[in-house]
């Protein structure tokens, strides 16, 4: 999951300096806006951590609880 975020931030980044904005900006500004994706990667990298916690503790309540009996 975390290799699935970083590469897709990565390749919205790509689009967005490389082929969207090509010849609009200086190197300077790809610069920067590479930094800031670079930014939301890692942000989005201690969420990912945080869901995947949650879904595998949630998950191992679920297995603690005693089955129903009929």
């Amino acid at each position: 999951m975390v290799e699935i975020w970083v590469g897709l931030v990565v390749a919205v980044g790509y689009f967005h300096t490389d082929v969207f904005l090509a010849g609009q900006i200086t190197p300077a500004q790809d610069r920067a806006i590479s930094e800031k994706y670079g930014d939301l990667a890692g942000q989005g990298l201690g969420v990912v951590w945080v869901i995947c916690f949650l879904v595998l503790w949630i998950r191992s309540r679920r297995l603690r609880s005693p089955p129903d009996t009929i």
